[in-house]
């Protein structure tokens, strides 16, 4: 399959895309979990799942059958705030609310709004819960101008105060402290796009789904003097009405690169933040196994090595990733990886996480206001906590901003080597533990980029991307290293047709055409160069056979070498396949999963082989390629045509190349199909 496939009904949503070549990833997302905030969970997919490729669309929606492999639990991974005293929040309320059990209590909603006393503290009653439960919000304290929520329990029955029509005092035999207080939000709004277009119930395809929403979260301090303002009136049903904290923006973006979530909060009333953006729940690990995690730039915390793969199943108490435990105090903790392993340790299916370097994501910013922790772990769900600030006070109308990355990873896996793309800016993040003498990190996409340190980095890598991907060593474990990769000058204008939409063919070379007979081109690789002004998905791959011979065309396309301006000399960049030949028309290669030809030039190849009896006739181009060719030492190729480089002896896949001179071939007519 290529890019995302959708199925929905209603506020229920699962993600489906390709994982390996033969598994695919089905996520879960919900526009109405706990108090209508989007969620990344729903009962018809428990987990964030693993199936067979040819498993059908009956078989993963809309409930997930035996088919499935459990991975990971994302159901409580929508990122809350923390106020410094409360989460709040995502499927989060205030924390502070003290539910007490009283058989037959008799009060009702006229009570709602009442003071009662435990001769030290005011609580007061938010909600009769039923005939035998009432739930009590506790006082709350200025400090420095700042309204704190008090988490203390009642230390003696509560006595009326004022405004309850039932005065009978509450007994505190039965106490439940730290209830989270609902609902702590009000105002959701929610949208969903696919490639810009609404999604419907059913099954959609596309590249890219867009869940944004918005919604208010009140202040503690405003809850309490509203619902006291307003005795016998529910707070469900004046939310809107209580005094505002802040207001929270959220943008998940689901890809075939994964999944990103961007989040703004923004200050209504002054307020301490603690934000994290997103977080992880452990994977889940298979029967028998465990779960292994490093972090970049941690050295020893909590007991465990992060530096190494730590069993993070052994992980006793809470760990806070501080500057005393950094390698580089001046670079936040940015990213983790994490794999599920069997008993034996072999890798089953893993995750990549991090905080992008962008907005208050900045390593410099984040230094600032991350000085009591950068990221945590907790002992008990083992799950990962990023923070892009800690502590960090705001004034009304101040906002922070920060985008994360969720990519899942599979098996085998000697580094995480990932490039995250948020559309307006490339990063590539490597993380390795091990040593290595020569890597490469395949990189297409970002041939002839800078690459600019953002983050926890100890690798060197080249100033600009080369064409056969990013070379670096790791002489001493581990080696770790997050770069942004930028443009010289500005983009070009797309290409008209290379991007008109998914779906839609395009040809790299328009204009006049003639045809052309393969004779003496048996196992001769002629590459021809191409170029697109922007980096194009492609899924299917097609040219033209006009008169009928043996054998197989074979077809592939290679990067282009800046330095020698020939085609570069490791592997292509794909290798599409062969087309038969033995009749005539359009032949077309359908790819296993998209290829993104590069930005600017790189070399189409092709190859006549498997039967060199009787030569094809195809279609060709009538019109030059316009670039400048090296014809070698010798001007006495400048007599006839030449339209670009061969290589002979090709009788397989296409591989490595070594040029053998300038050919008389003019170009196949090809034609893609953008993905």
């Amino acid at each position: 399959m290529t890019g995302l496939t959708v199925y929905r009904s209603n506020a229920l949503m699962s993600i489906r895309s390709r994982f390996d070549a033969t598994r695919d990833l089905v996520m879960p997302a919900n526009l109405a979990y706990a108090e209508a905030m989007v969620g990344m969970w729903h009962s018809g997919l428990p987990q964030v799942t693993l199936v067979p490729s040819s498993a059908t669309d009956a078989q993963v929606w809309p409930v997930m059958s035996a088919v499935g492999t459990r991975i990971h639990d994302t159901s409580d991974d929508n990122c809350p705030i923390n106020t410094g005293w409360s989460y709040v929040g995502g499927n989060h309320g205030y924390n502070i609310g003290c539910q007490i059990t009283v058989t037959a209590h008799r009060k009702t909603a006229a009570d709602v709004g009442s003071r009662w006393t435990d001769g030290t503290r005011t609580f007061t009653l938010l909600a009769v819960t039923n005939a035998n439960s009432l739930l009590f919000g506790n006082p709350y304290t200025i400090v420095d101008g700042i309204a704190q929520g008090v988490r203390a329990r009642p230390a003696a029955p509560l006595t009326h105060v004022a405004g309850a029509t039932n005065r009978t005092t509450v007994p505190i035999t039965s106490v439940t402290p730290d209830v989270q207080i609902r609902p702590a939000t009000h105002s959701h709004v929610v949208t969903v796009e696919l490639d810009g277009r609404p999604v419907p119930d059913g099954r959609s395809t596309g590249q890219e789904l867009r869940i944004r929403e918005s919604y208010v979260i009140p202040s503690y301090r405003g809850m309490i003097d509203t619902a006291q303002a307003n005795v016998g009136t529910p707070i469900a049903t004046i939310m809107a009405r209580i005094p505002s904290l802040c207001r929270i923006d959220n943008l998940y973006r689901w890809s075939t690169g994964g999944l990103l979530v961007t989040q703004t909060v923004t200050a209504l009333d002054r307020f301490t933040l603690n934000a994290g953006v997103t977080q992880s729940s452990a994977l889940t690990a298979p029967a028998g196994g465990s779960r292994r995690q490093f972090v970049p730039n941690v050295g020893v915390a909590g007991g465990l090595n992060w530096s190494a793969w730590a069993t993070i199943d052994t992980l006793a108490t809470l760990t806070d990733f501080t500057p005393a435990v950094l390698r580089d105090p001046t670079m936040p903790v940015a990213s983790m990886t994490q794999w599920a392993v069997t008993s034996a340790g072999a890798q089953q299916w893993g995750i990549a996480v991090g905080l992008l370097p962008i907005d208050d994501g900045q390593p410099e910013t984040r230094v600032r206001y991350t000085t009591a922790k950068s990221w945590f772990v907790s002992s008990s769900l083992k799950k990962n906590y990023p923070q892009l600030v800690w502590g960090r006070t705001l004034q009304a109308g101040q906002s922070v901003t920060g985008t994360a990355y969720r990519r899942y990873l599979a098996p085998p896996s000697a580094a995480t080597e990932i490039v995250v793309s948020t559309g307006d800016h490339d990063f590539v993040i490597i993380e390795r533990v091990g040593t290595v003498a020569q890597a490469r990190m395949a990189a297409p996409t970002l041939a002839y980029r800078r690459l600019i340190t953002a983050g926890p980095t100890n690798l060197t890598v080249p100033e600009r991307v080369p064409t056969d991907g990013i070379p670096y060593q790791v002489p001493v474990s581990p080696g770790y290293g997050l770069w942004r990769a930028e443009l010289d000058q500005a983009s070009p204008q797309p290409l008209p047709g290379a991007t008109y939409g998914v779906g839609s063919y395009f040809l790299p070379l328009a204009g006049k055409t003639q045809t052309t007979t393969w004779t003496g081109a048996f196992q001769r690789l002629l590459l021809y160069p191409v170029y697109l002004a922007e980096a194009t998905p492609v899924d299917r791959v097609c040219v033209e056979v006009t008169t009928a011979g043996t054998g197989v065309l074979r077809h592939g396309v290679y990067a282009h070498d800046p330095t020698t301006g020939r085609p570069a000399s490791g592997g292509p960049i794909a290798d599409f396949g062969t087309l038969a030949v033995n009749t005539i028309g359009v032949k077309e290669s359908t790819l296993g999963a998209p290829v993104l030809l590069p930005a600017g030039w790189h070399w189409y190849g092709i190859v006549w082989q498997v039967t060199g009896t009787t030569p094809p006739t195809v279609r060709t181009s009538g019109v030059g390629s316009a670039t400048v060719l090296n014809l070698g030492t010798s001007a006495a190729a400048m007599s006839g045509d030449r339209f670009g480089y061969e290589v002979a002896g090709v009788a397989g896949t296409l591989g490595a190349v070594t040029l053998g001179g300038v050919h008389q071939f003019p170009t196949p007519r090809v034609a893609y199909r953008r993905a």
